[in-house]
C-alpha cells in the first residue's frame, strides 16, 4: 500500500486500509511500529515525513529506494557471483539472500576456499561507508566520531579507515575492538575534508627502515624462524645472511606494541639487538612475565558452585551455539518475528522471480529457493491471498498453482529487483572481493565484472579490500590437490615448535583468518590435520598414490580446531591484557568481580600456550591444569637467556 501511495499514510489511514490492525490507538502503534522495524530490516525504507493533521507524520515508500537500479548481469556474471558467495564462508545467509532477489540461484554448493567472518559491526560501517555517512561509536573506553573511508580485511582482522573528526586526523580502527553498535549518521554527513588522502588499511607492525631512520630496530633471527619470517617482512628489510641460516634485520617501527608482540611471538628465535631502549623495554616485560606469581584454580568455569573463599564473585557468560553450516535455518521452524522475517524474504524472492518467468515446474522453484515442495505450495497458497487492500479478486497475486507448475500472472513492477539490504551487499562484495584476492585469479574476468556492475550500485568502488597473504608454496600446495599423490612435507608447527617431516594425502586448500592452510590426513598423526602453508618448509610431491580420506568439514572456518590431544587450559586475565577475548576462541568466559576475566582455551601444544602467554604479559596467568601453571615464568626465563650477555641477568 505504501509502495503505491503517491504521497504520505497517516496510521489511521493505514489501519483504515490494512486490516488486522488493534482498534485501540497505543496497541495500534506499537504493533505498527513493529511492522515497520521488520520492513526496514528488510531493506524496505519507510520514509517518515510530516503531514497537516493531528498525527503530524505520514509513511510512504519511495520506489527509488525500493527497487535495486538495474545491474545488467549478464549469464556468466550471475554465475560468477553465486560462486564466490557458495566459496566464501561470511558466517551467515546474507549472500544467498542477496542472490535470490538477483536471481541467481541454481548453483550446487562447493566446498568453501576461505573464511572472512566479519564483526557484528561490520554492517553498520559498511553502510556508512555506502551512504558516506558520519559514524560514531565506542573504541577502547573513548567516544569516536569518523568519516569512514575504506574497510580493509588483512591478517585475519577487518579495519575501518577513517578521519576521526574530534582528533583531525587519520585512524584505524579495529573493527572487532568497537564496543557495541555503531550509530550511523545521516547520508553524506561522512565526506572526507578535502585534500586528505588515506591509506588503504592498517599498518604492519614493522616497515623496512630507512638508513636515516632513528627508531629503527635491529634483531636477530634464527634458522628455524628465518625463511619464513624474512618471507614475511620482505628481502629489503634482510641487513646480513649468516653462514647458520640466521638473518639480521632492520625493521622500521610504526607501533612499538605490535612490534614487541610480533618479536614475542617468535619465542626464543628471535632477539632484538638494537637500539638499547627498544631491547630494555622488551626485557622488562619478560622480567615481568617472569615474576608473576602462580595460583592455582578455585574451581571449572561456570560450574555455578560456590568460588573457594579467595576467589572473587563471579559472573558466568554464555552464548546459544551456533548452528552448524548447511543445516536447515531454525527460523524456519519457529514463530515469532525471526521466522516471520526468513519467511517473507524468501516469498518477497520467489513472488519476484515468478513475476520474471510467469511459469515453472514446482521441482525446479523447490530446487532454487532450497524448500521443500509441500512448503513451498503452502507458501505459494499464502502469496495468492495478498494484495492491495480491499482485496478484491482483481487486487489479489494472480498464483495458480497445479499438481506439477506454478503460474503467475503478476504485476510487472514485481519483477524488479529490490534494493539489497546492508548486510546483503557487504556478502556480495566481500564474497566477490575475497576470490579475486586468491592468487591466480582473473581480474578482467566474469566475477570482476559483476564486482564493479555491484559496486557502482552499492557506492563503495574500491572501498572494501581484502587482502589474502601469499606464501612461497601456496601454488605448489594448491596444485597438489586432486593429483591422487602423496606429498612429503618439512613442516614447522606452531603449536609445538618443532620441525618434523610429514607424508600426507592433500584434501583441500583454504585461506582462513587471513591464512592459507593445507588440509591433509597425515599418515604420522594417523588423521586429518591443517597445516599452515607459509609454516611448511618443504613441499615434494611423492609416485605413492593417495589413499581416500573424507575431506575436513566444508563449512567449518576455523583454522584450529581443538582435537583429542588439545588441553584446557584456564586462564585469568586483567585489562591489559582482555584483547585476548576479541582475538582467541574460548570455550568458556567468567567474568570475575575483581574486574579480571576467567577462560578456558582449548590448547593443542605448549609453543602455542607460551606464545600468547608472552604476549599478554603479566596482567595473564595461568591457573589450571597444575602442570601448566608456571609455563609463563619458564618461557619467560628461557627468553631472556638470550639477553643475559649484555643484561647480566641471572
Amino acid at each position: 500500500m505504501l509502495l503505491g501511495s503517491s504521497r504520505p499514510r497517516t496510521l489511521d489511514e493505514i489501519a483504515a486500509e490494512v486490516p488486522g490492525y488493534p482498534s485501540g490507538h497505543g496497541a495500534r502503534r506499537q504493533a505498527f511500529e513493529r511492522d515497520k522495524r521488520l520492513l526496514r530490516e528488510e531493506g524496505i525504507p519507510v520514509r517518515t515525513e510530516p503531514v497537516e493533521g493531528p498525527e503530524q507524520f505520514g509513511y510512504r515508500i519511495d520506489p527509488e529506494d525500493f527497487y535495486l537500479p538495474e545491474l545488467q548481469l549478464e549469464p556468466d556474471e550471475q554465475a560468477a557471483l553465486h560462486l564466490a558467495v557458495a566459496g566464501v564462508h561470511l558466517g551467515d545467509p546474507s549472500g544467498r539472500d542477496a542472490l535470490a532477489k538477483l536471481g541467481a540461484l541454481g548453483v550446487a554448493d562447493v566446498r568453501p576456499v576461505a573464511a572472512v567472518v566479519p564483526p557484528p559491526a561490520l554492517v553498520a560501517l559498511f553502510d556508512a561507508v555506502r551512504t558516506q555517512s558520519v559514524v560514531r561509536f565506542p573504541y577502547r573506553g573513548e567516544g569516536r566520531s569518523v568519516a569512514p573511508a575504506t574497510l580493509r580485511f588483512k591478517g585475519g582482522r577487518w579495519y575501518l579507515v577513517g578521519w576521526d573528526t574530534d582528533r583531525s586526523a587519520v585512524r584505524t580502527f579495529r573493527i572487532d575492538r568497537i564496543d557495541g553498535s555503531p550509530q550511523v549518521g545521516v547520508p553524506e554527513s561522512g565526506r572526507l575534508p578535502e585534500g586528505v588522502v588515506l591509506a588503504q588499511g592498517p599498518d604492519d607492525p614493522w616497515r623496512p627502515a630507512d638508513d636515516e631512520e632513528e627508531d629503527a630496530v635491529v634483531l636477530v633471527v634464527d634458522p628455524v624462524e628465518a625463511p619464513r619470517v624474512v618471507a614475511e617482512v620482505g628481502d629489503a628489510a634482510v641487513v646480513e645472511r649468516r653462514p647458520d641460516g640466521s638473518v639480521l634485520l632492520r625493521l622500521g617501527v610504526t607501533s612499538a606494541e605490535a612490534m614487541r608482540s610480533w618479536v614475542l611471538g617468535l619465542l626464543d628465535h628471535a632477539e632484538v639487538v638494537a637500539p638499547p631502549a627498544v631491547r630494555a623495554d622488551l626485557v622488562r616485560w619478560l622480567e615481568a612475565v617472569r615474576a608473576v606469581r602462580a595460583v592455582r584454580a578455585a574451581g571449572p568455569v561456570g560450574d555455578g558452585g560456590p568460588p573457594a573463599p579467595s576467589a572473587p564473585p563471579a559472573t558466568t557468560v554464555t552464548s546459544a551455539p551456533a548452528s552448524a553450516p548447511g543445516t536447515v535455518a531454525e527460523d524456519d521452524r519457529r514463530p515469532g518475528p525471526h521466522g516471520a522475517s526468513t519467511r517473507l524474504r524468501r516469498l518477497l524472492a520467489i513472488v519476484g522471480w515468478l513475476a520474471r518467468v510467469g511459469e515453472a515446474p514446482i521441482a525446479e522453484v523447490s530446487d532454487r529457493f532450497g524448500i521443500p515442495a509441500d512448503q513451498l505450495v503452502h507458501e505459494l497458497e499464502l502469496a495468492a491471498c495478498c494484495g492491495l487492500p480491499p482485496y478484491s479478486p482483481d487486487q489479489l497475486l494472480e498464483i495458480v498453482v497445479t499438481d506439477d507448475t506454478v503460474q503467475a500472472f503478476l504485476p510487472a513492477e514485481l519483477a524488479r529487483p529490490r534494493r539489497l539490504t546492508a548486510a546483503e551487499g557487504l556478502a556480495l562484495a566481500a564474497a566477490a572481493r575475497t576470490i579475486l584476492a586468491v592468487p591466480g585469479a582473473d581480474h578482467d574476468g566474469a566475477l570482476a565484472r559483476a564486482l564493479a556492475k555491484l559496486e557502482g550500485v552499492l557506492g563503495v568502488q574500491q572501498r572494501l579490500v581484502v587482502d589474502l597473504d601469499r606464501p612461497a608454496l601456496l601454488e605448489e600446495a594448491r596444485a597438489a590437490v586432486g593429483t591422487g599423490t602423496q606429498l612429503r612435507l618439512e613442516y614447522h608447527s606452531a603449536s609445538t615448535d618443532e620441525t618434523t617431516d610429514r607424508t600426507v594425502d592433500p584434501l583441500a586448500v583454504v585461506a582462513l583468518d587471513g591464512h592459507w592452510y593445507l588440509d591433509a590426513y597425515c599418515h604420522r598423526s594417523a588423521g586429518v590435520r591443517r597445516f599452515r602453508v607459509d609454516r611448511i618448509r618443504q613441499l615434494e610431491r611423492l609416485l605413492t598414490p593417495a589413499e581416500h580420506h573424507v575431506a575436513p568439514e566444508a563449512g567449518r572456518p576455523e583454522a584450529f580446531v581443538p582435537g583429542p590431544g588439545s588441553t584446557e587450559v584456564r586462564l585469568v586475565v586483567g585489562p591489559a591484557a582482555a584483547w585476548v577475548l576479541d582475538s582467541v576462541p574460548a570455550l568458556g568466559v567468567r567474568r570475575l568481580s575483581d574486574g579480571t576475566t576467567e577462560l578456558v582455551l582449548a590448547v593443542g601444544g605448549r609453543a602455542w600456550l607460551e606464545r600468547l602467554l608472552l604476549q599478554l604479559g603479566p596482567d595473564a596467568r595461568v591457573v589450571a591444569p597444575p602442570e601448566l601453571i608456571g609455563a609463563a615464568a619458564q618461557v619467560a626465563r628461557r627468553v631472556l637467556r638470550r639477553y643475559d650477555a649484555l643484561n647480566n641477568m641471572r
